[in-house]
Protein backbone atom coordinates (compact mmCIF):
# COMPACT_ATOMS: atom_id res chain seq x y z
CA UNK A 1 0.00 0.00 0.00
CA UNK A 2 1.31 3.15 -0.58
CA UNK A 3 1.55 5.37 2.25
CA UNK A 4 2.76 9.12 3.10
CA UNK A 5 6.10 9.26 4.62
CA UNK A 6 5.83 10.28 8.10
CA UNK A 7 9.85 10.77 7.95
CA UNK A 8 8.28 14.71 6.68
CA UNK A 9 7.01 17.00 9.21
CA UNK A 10 3.85 17.34 8.16
CA UNK A 11 3.03 13.71 7.94
CA UNK A 12 4.21 13.25 11.08
CA UNK A 13 2.32 15.57 12.79
CA UNK A 14 -0.79 14.44 10.69
CA UNK A 15 -0.11 10.79 12.53
CA UNK A 16 -0.17 11.84 15.57
CA UNK A 17 -3.04 14.20 15.70
CA UNK A 18 -5.35 11.09 15.81
CA UNK A 19 -5.64 10.49 19.22
CA UNK A 20 -6.32 6.78 19.11
CA UNK A 21 -3.19 6.46 17.44
CA UNK A 22 -1.01 8.84 19.35
CA UNK A 23 -2.31 6.97 22.44
CA UNK A 24 -1.64 3.54 20.72
CA UNK A 25 2.09 3.88 19.18
CA UNK A 26 3.39 6.02 22.46
CA UNK A 27 1.76 2.96 24.84
CA UNK A 28 3.80 0.62 22.63
CA UNK A 29 7.23 2.40 22.98
CA UNK A 30 7.03 2.75 26.61
CA UNK A 31 5.20 -0.71 27.31
CA UNK A 32 2.60 0.58 29.36
CA UNK A 33 -0.84 1.41 29.76
CA UNK A 34 -2.00 4.85 28.43
CA UNK A 35 -5.20 5.39 30.22
CA UNK A 36 -5.39 9.37 27.91
CA UNK A 37 -3.77 11.17 26.32
CA UNK A 38 -3.88 14.57 25.42
CA UNK A 39 -1.70 16.47 22.63
CA UNK A 40 -0.87 19.85 23.91
CA UNK A 41 -2.24 23.18 21.74
CA UNK A 42 1.42 23.76 20.87
CA UNK A 43 4.16 22.83 18.61
CA UNK A 44 7.06 23.85 17.39
CA UNK A 45 9.40 23.64 14.99
CA UNK A 46 13.22 24.77 15.25
CA UNK A 47 15.37 25.34 12.38
CA UNK A 48 19.03 25.67 12.22
CA UNK A 49 22.42 25.17 10.29
CA UNK A 50 24.92 22.45 10.89
CA UNK A 51 27.57 23.02 8.75
CA UNK A 52 25.73 23.43 5.18
CA UNK A 53 22.70 21.03 6.36
CA UNK A 54 19.37 22.47 7.46
CA UNK A 55 18.31 21.09 10.80
CA UNK A 56 14.55 20.73 11.44
CA UNK A 57 13.44 19.61 14.82
CA UNK A 58 9.62 18.85 15.63
CA UNK A 59 8.31 19.13 18.92
CA UNK A 60 5.03 17.71 19.96
CA UNK A 61 3.88 17.45 23.38
CA UNK A 62 1.71 15.39 25.09
CA UNK A 63 -0.20 14.94 28.97
CA UNK A 64 -0.81 11.21 29.36
CA UNK A 65 -2.61 9.55 32.27
CA UNK A 66 -0.42 6.00 32.55
CA UNK A 67 -1.65 3.08 34.79
CA UNK A 68 0.95 2.06 37.05
CA UNK A 69 1.77 -1.71 38.05
CA UNK A 70 0.19 -1.14 41.23
CA UNK A 71 -2.96 -0.01 39.27
CA UNK A 72 -3.01 3.61 40.46
CA UNK A 73 -2.86 5.99 38.10
CA UNK A 74 -0.40 8.75 37.14
CA UNK A 75 -0.22 11.40 35.17
CA UNK A 76 3.09 12.41 33.35
CA UNK A 77 4.39 14.75 30.21
CA UNK A 78 5.46 12.97 27.22
CA UNK A 79 7.52 14.85 25.05
CA UNK A 80 8.10 14.03 21.69
CA UNK A 81 10.69 15.32 18.82
CA UNK A 82 11.60 13.89 15.64
CA UNK A 83 14.47 15.62 13.20
CA UNK A 84 16.16 13.98 9.93
CA UNK A 85 19.60 14.88 10.56
CA UNK A 86 22.19 15.22 13.26
CA UNK A 87 21.87 18.59 14.76
CA UNK A 88 23.17 20.08 17.95
CA UNK A 89 22.61 18.46 21.41
CA UNK A 90 22.64 21.71 23.26
CA UNK A 91 18.81 22.22 20.98
CA UNK A 92 17.47 18.92 22.35
CA UNK A 93 18.62 20.02 26.17
CA UNK A 94 17.71 24.00 25.84
CA UNK A 95 13.82 22.31 25.16
CA UNK A 96 13.90 20.01 27.66
CA UNK A 97 14.69 22.37 30.27
CA UNK A 98 11.55 24.78 29.45
CA UNK A 99 9.90 21.04 29.89
CA UNK A 100 11.32 21.15 33.65
CA UNK A 101 9.38 24.28 34.18
CA UNK A 102 5.74 23.38 33.15
CA UNK A 103 3.31 22.74 35.36
CA UNK A 104 0.16 20.84 34.86
CA UNK A 105 -3.34 20.38 36.73
CA UNK A 106 -3.35 16.82 39.24
CA UNK A 107 -5.83 15.45 41.54
CA UNK A 108 -4.41 14.95 44.78
CA UNK A 109 -6.24 13.18 47.74
CA UNK A 110 -9.73 14.82 45.67
CA UNK A 111 -7.99 18.29 45.29
CA UNK A 112 -6.84 20.12 42.37
CA UNK A 113 -3.70 21.07 42.52
CA UNK A 114 -1.25 22.65 39.83
CA UNK A 115 2.35 20.77 39.80
CA UNK A 116 5.02 19.81 38.03
CA UNK A 117 4.96 16.32 35.97
CA UNK A 118 7.41 13.21 35.65
CA UNK A 119 8.55 14.01 31.76
CA UNK A 120 9.43 11.28 29.40
CA UNK A 121 11.26 11.95 26.31
CA UNK A 122 10.53 10.09 22.77
CA UNK A 123 12.86 10.81 20.09
CA UNK A 124 12.91 9.84 16.60
CA UNK A 125 15.92 10.33 14.41
CA UNK A 126 16.39 9.88 10.99
CA UNK A 127 20.19 9.44 11.75
CA UNK A 128 22.28 7.01 13.59
CA UNK A 129 24.01 6.95 16.80
CA UNK A 130 27.58 5.87 17.59
CA UNK A 131 28.04 2.52 18.85
CA UNK A 132 23.96 2.24 19.61
CA UNK A 133 23.24 -0.49 17.05
CA UNK A 134 19.79 -1.39 17.99
CA UNK A 135 16.70 0.02 16.97
CA UNK A 136 15.13 1.67 20.03
CA UNK A 137 17.41 2.88 22.68
CA UNK A 138 15.65 3.16 26.34
CA UNK A 139 17.68 5.09 29.01
CA UNK A 140 15.23 4.73 32.10
CA UNK A 141 16.37 6.04 35.94
CA UNK A 142 18.13 3.44 38.22
CA UNK A 143 18.55 4.46 42.27
CA UNK A 144 20.93 2.60 43.54
CA UNK A 145 22.92 2.99 47.19
CA UNK A 146 26.30 4.14 46.27
CA UNK A 147 28.48 2.61 48.83
CA UNK A 148 27.30 -0.95 47.30
CA UNK A 149 26.01 0.06 44.16
CA UNK A 150 23.18 -2.35 45.00
CA UNK A 151 19.43 -1.19 43.67
CA UNK A 152 17.03 0.02 46.23
CA UNK A 153 14.59 -2.71 46.91
CA UNK A 154 11.89 -0.38 46.24
CA UNK A 155 11.61 2.68 43.91
CA UNK A 156 11.37 5.92 45.64
CA UNK A 157 7.91 7.98 46.04
CA UNK A 158 9.63 11.47 46.28
CA UNK A 159 9.79 14.52 43.77
CA UNK A 160 12.79 15.54 44.40
CA UNK A 161 14.40 12.19 42.71
CA UNK A 162 11.55 11.74 40.44
CA UNK A 163 11.16 15.16 38.98
CA UNK A 164 14.74 15.80 38.59
CA UNK A 165 15.43 12.70 36.42
CA UNK A 166 13.69 10.90 33.02
CA UNK A 167 13.85 8.57 31.23
CA UNK A 168 14.00 8.37 27.44
CA UNK A 169 13.54 6.36 24.31
CA UNK A 170 15.61 7.08 21.00
CA UNK A 171 14.51 5.25 18.05
CA UNK A 172 17.06 5.56 15.17
CA UNK A 173 14.72 5.28 11.90
CA UNK A 174 17.51 3.89 9.68
CA UNK A 175 17.87 0.89 11.58
CA UNK A 176 14.16 0.04 11.38
CA UNK A 177 14.47 -2.64 8.58
CA UNK A 178 14.61 -6.57 7.78
CA UNK A 179 12.38 -8.94 9.19
CA UNK A 180 11.12 -8.14 13.19
CA UNK A 181 9.65 -10.30 15.60
CA UNK A 182 8.47 -7.92 18.14
CA UNK A 183 5.31 -6.00 18.50
CA UNK A 184 7.21 -3.17 18.96
CA UNK A 185 9.48 -3.44 16.29
CA UNK A 186 6.75 -4.40 13.87
CA UNK A 187 5.07 -1.07 14.96
CA UNK A 188 7.27 1.07 14.26
CA UNK A 189 8.40 -0.63 10.48
CA UNK A 190 5.51 1.93 9.89
CA UNK A 191 8.71 4.60 9.86
CA UNK A 192 11.43 2.28 7.43
CA UNK A 193 12.78 3.96 4.68
CA UNK A 194 13.18 0.79 3.02
CA UNK A 195 10.24 1.03 1.58
CA UNK A 196 11.16 3.92 -0.16
CA UNK A 197 9.50 4.33 -3.25
CA UNK A 198 11.24 7.02 -6.73
CA UNK A 199 8.55 9.48 -5.10
CA UNK A 200 10.58 9.63 -1.65
CA UNK A 201 7.20 11.82 -0.68
CA UNK A 202 5.82 8.15 -0.45
CA UNK A 203 6.57 4.77 0.77
CA UNK A 204 5.06 1.33 -0.66
CA UNK A 205 4.46 -0.21 2.60
CA UNK A 206 4.14 -4.11 2.00
CA UNK A 207 3.63 -5.91 5.05
CA UNK A 208 0.27 -7.98 5.71
CA UNK A 209 -0.90 -7.21 8.72
CA UNK A 210 -3.67 -7.55 11.32
CA UNK A 211 -2.71 -5.56 14.23
CA UNK A 212 -5.10 -2.75 14.60
CA UNK A 213 -2.74 -0.33 15.39
CA UNK A 214 -0.82 -0.94 12.55
CA UNK A 215 -4.05 -0.84 10.45
CA UNK A 216 -4.81 2.43 11.72
CA UNK A 217 -1.64 3.76 11.11
CA UNK A 218 -1.51 2.67 7.49
CA UNK A 219 -4.83 3.47 6.82
CA UNK A 220 -4.47 7.77 8.03
CA UNK A 221 -0.91 7.23 5.67
CA UNK A 222 -2.98 6.13 2.71
CA UNK A 223 -5.19 8.72 3.36
CA UNK A 224 -2.43 11.43 3.76
CA UNK A 225 -0.19 10.31 0.61
CA UNK A 226 -3.81 11.31 -1.87
CA UNK A 227 -4.24 14.07 -0.32
CA UNK A 228 -3.29 17.13 -2.54
CA UNK A 229 -2.63 19.84 0.10
CA UNK A 230 -0.45 17.11 1.96
CA UNK A 231 1.95 16.71 -0.64
CA UNK A 232 2.16 20.47 -1.20
CA UNK A 233 3.29 20.78 2.11
CA UNK A 234 5.91 17.86 1.39
CA UNK A 235 7.41 19.75 -1.32
CA UNK A 236 7.32 23.09 0.72
CA UNK A 237 9.38 21.01 2.96
CA UNK A 238 12.09 19.95 0.35
CA UNK A 239 11.84 23.14 -1.31
CA UNK A 240 12.60 25.04 2.46
CA UNK A 241 15.69 22.67 2.22
CA UNK A 242 17.29 23.16 -0.70
CA UNK A 243 16.71 26.64 -0.71
CA UNK A 244 18.27 27.24 2.24
CA UNK A 245 21.42 24.80 1.88
CA UNK A 246 22.08 26.81 -1.57
CA UNK A 247 21.70 29.83 -0.36
CA UNK A 248 24.62 28.93 2.08
CA UNK A 249 26.61 27.40 -0.36
CA UNK A 250 26.47 30.51 -3.02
Amino acid sequence: MIIANPIYDVVFKYLMEDTEIAKGLLSTILKTDIVSLTLRPQETTTTAMAGTQIITVLRLDFVAVIKQANGTHKKVLIELQKTKRGTNIARFRRYLGEQYQKEDLVYVAGEEKTEHLEIVSIYFLGFLLNKANVPVVKVENTYKNADTNEELPEKPDDDFLLLLNHESYTIQIPLLKGKVQSRLLKVLKVFSQEYKTENKHNLNFTEEETDPLIKQMVDRLSRAAADDEMRRKMDLEDEYEDTYVESLEN
